[in-house]
């Protein structure tokens, strides 16, 4: 499998004293647009964007889905 570096946005946890991770992606500024975007349509905070080198893009390809942002809105 091809290892390759990624970016996860993260936002504070609102719940709990640490950071939840809300979308992932291959270039940096991209995964800083989308975990703005998604911070302000949940109404959290913006953290930053860290990097994971040498991901597995399989392993890393989707969150769970037992993962807040795929929880059904109501």
């Amino acid at each position: 499998m091809k290892k390759q570096t990624i970016y996860v946005a993260l936002a504070l946890n609102p719940d709990k004293n640490g950071l939840v991770a809300l979308c992932w992606h291959t270039d940096k500024s991209r995964a800083g647009d989308v975990g703005t975007a998604l911070t302000q349509q949940n109404g959290l905070a913006f953290f930053g964007v860290t990097s994971c080198e040498n991901a597995d893009f399989e392993a890393d390809s989707s969150f769970p889905d037992d993962h807040w942002l795929n929880a059904k809105k109501t």
